[in-house]
């Protein structure tokens, strides 16, 4: 008998042992941490609770949410609403309104002169010019917190919104008093409404999965909810507790669910390259969009320091943006571009309140100017975080560097023949330099026609002169523009291409007389035929004057042309 009772005992300890910890939330603003298997339901929440590794809270009913109250789930936790009703303290929601906004309130009281009062989220100024038909009766420039009006409760009473605020302007309450002296409050969110924006101002209480978090046939109004571990809502209704945010890497279900109110135009954001199954689902609707993918940055490095940069259809506006990337030659870090400088111009994909999907098509086009032409990058823009967008480059050679001949006389000019090639996809007129030993050399590389075109391989005559007596070797290379500079070894190598070995030297003196030495004879002749020349014309202009004899016999007398005899 003893034995068979304490058989009894142990399978009652180890039933005991087995079956989930029965436990409540804290109440007292404390903190209660989850470890282990854990069943709850209903009570009323206030403080901290924390679903450790391994643990995991199922939890059921009716739940009031003290404000300030927050759940945190580790990762390795879980955390399952089941047919949960977790409502936050003072959940206050406001009814966004614009113009031709429309409100219905179908009361369904007999009493056909209540007193119906809106009540205003700001002190509605003058310069507003807020006007309310209400059942077509038109109330203009109302101001102040609230407004009051006769209705009849019997019908449906019909208000048209009208206003020029630029702000938010928003309903937060309708007050019924009727005839027999009860108060009816109707709250933003419970209003029937087309053209407006309901949304929550502050969250009541938060939820942090870094773990599991399941909601399935329950409710949740006022949270704050962070998806940091995967979620899967199911089958529920959030009210208040957008947007939820899904951040990367993270995976969202939203099944046959619905979300009414956010504190942003957006339900649910997933951040980066979070994910998401959103199906059958309805979100707030109007002006708030079911979902979108808000990246945190959208860098673009590129593969120049340099360069314009015009961007078209970008983010949810599809914003054209016009800049520049002028960042350090030397530190390739700096070649960078943010075309993400707004949270609209980082919106890349959407469910938009209708429902409609919609997806950024930008695209990116990037410029280096150069005197070598212009190199261009077109790209789509990428949809995420930080993407590479190169520019391209032709891709140059230089083939060969070949002399006339591997003789030359110091001084005099020298044929080279360089052969250049292109095997890229851009045409480009690039400027060549040759050099000897590191010091340019004089030669017509800087006048020569230098531009090919893709694919091309051309021959470009130059003229190269020496001026001292020695053998050396002629190396051509690529004279880069300053913006190319930090580039150059994405378009051709740095060595360039050396020419064989050419012995320049001092022609000798020939065995014929040089060329000078005619020069010399030719003058000299010249010369001497001028004087004989000379002395000729004054020959020949003396005159022999013979004075003859009357007689026969006389003796003739010679003279000079100076009339002076000449002794015969």
């Amino acid at each position: 008998m003893r034995s068979a009772s304490f058989l009894a005992i142990l399978m009652l300890i180890s039933i005991t042992l087995a079956s989930p910890v029965l436990a409540s939330p804290p109440s007292q603003g404390d903190t209660v941490t989850v470890s282990d298997s854990v069943t709850w339901t209903d009570g009323t929440f206030d403080g901290e609770i924390i679903i450790q590794n391994g643990g995991e809270l199922q939890w059921t009913g009716d739940v009031d949410v003290k404000e300030g109250s927050k759940i945190i789930v580790e990762e390795g936790g879980i955390l399952e609403l089941d047919s949960a009703n977790l409502v936050g303290e003072n959940a206050a929601s406001t009814l966004l309104v614009y113009d031709a906004t429309e409100i219905e309130i179908d009361a369904e009281i007999a009493d056909t002169s209540a007193t119906m009062t809106l009540y205003f989220n700001i002190d509605v100024p003058e310069s507003a010019h807020l006007n309310l038909t209400v059942d077509e009766t038109t109330t203009n420039d109302i101001t102040g917190t609230s407004k009051s009006f006769t209705v009849d409760l019997s019908q449906t009473v019909n208000i048209v919104v009208d206003h020029f605020y630029p702000l938010h302007l928003g309903i937060t309450h309708v007050e019924l008093f009727h005839s027999n002296a009860e108060l009816m409050t109707i709250p933003a969110d419970e209003l029937t409404q087309q053209g407006g924006n309901i949304v929550w101002n502050e969250a009541s209480f938060s939820i942090e999965n870094y773990g599991t978090l399941v909601v399935k046939d329950s409710t949740i109004t006022s949270a704050n909810i962070t998806c940091v571990g995967g979620c899967s809502i199911e089958d529920s209704n959030l009210h208040g507790s957008g947007p939820i945010h899904v951040v990367d890497g993270t995976h969202l279900d939203f099944l046959e669910s619905t979300m009414l109110g956010s504190r942003t135009d957006e339900d649910i954001v997933l951040h980066d390259q979070a994910s998401i199954d959103y199906t059958n689902s309805t979100g707030t609707g109007g002006y708030t969009d079911a979902w979108i993918r808000l990246l945190s940055k959208r860098d673009l490095v590129v593969n120049a320091p340099t360069a314009t940069v015009v961007a078209t259809g970008i983010g949810y506006g599809a914003t054209t943006i016009n800049t520049i990337i002028n960042g350090d030659p030397t530190d390739s870090s700096t070649w960078t571009v943010n075309i993400g400088t707004s949270e609209q111009k980082r919106i890349v994909e959407w469910l938009d309140g209708n429902g409609v999907y919609g997806q950024e098509s930008g695209s990116v086009k990037i410029t280096v100017e150069t005197n070598w032409g212009n190199f261009v990058a077109d790209a789509a823009a990428p949809q995420t975080t930080s993407a590479n967008i190169n520019v391209v480059y032709p891709e140059l050679s230089i083939d060969k560097v070949e002399p006339e001949a591997v003789t030359a006389e110091t001084g005099r000019s020298h044929g080279v023949m360089v052969t250049i090639s292109n095997t890229g996809t851009i045409a480009v007129d690039p400027n060549v330099r040759c050099f000897v030993d590191d010091v340019e050399a004089d030669t017509t590389a800087n006048t020569a026609n230098w531009a090919v075109e893709p694919g091309e391989t051309k021959d470009v005559p130059i003229t190269w002169y020496h001026y001292s007596d020695e053998a050396v070797q002629l190396n051509c290379n690529f004279l880069y523009p300053d913006v190319l500079e930090p580039v150059s070894n994405l378009i051709a190598s740095d060595a360039g291409t050396t020419s064989g070995e050419v012995s320049w030297t001092t022609a000798e003196e020939a065995a014929e007389l040089p060329i000078l030495l005619y020069a010399g004879i030719i003058l000299a002749v010249v010369v001497f035929a001028a004087v004989i020349a000379v002395r000729a014309r004054q020959e020949i202009s003396k005159q022999d004057v013979v004075i003859d004899a009357a007689e026969e016999g006389e003796i003739k007398q010679w003279v000079d042309a100076d009339g002076n005899r000449i002794i015969g």
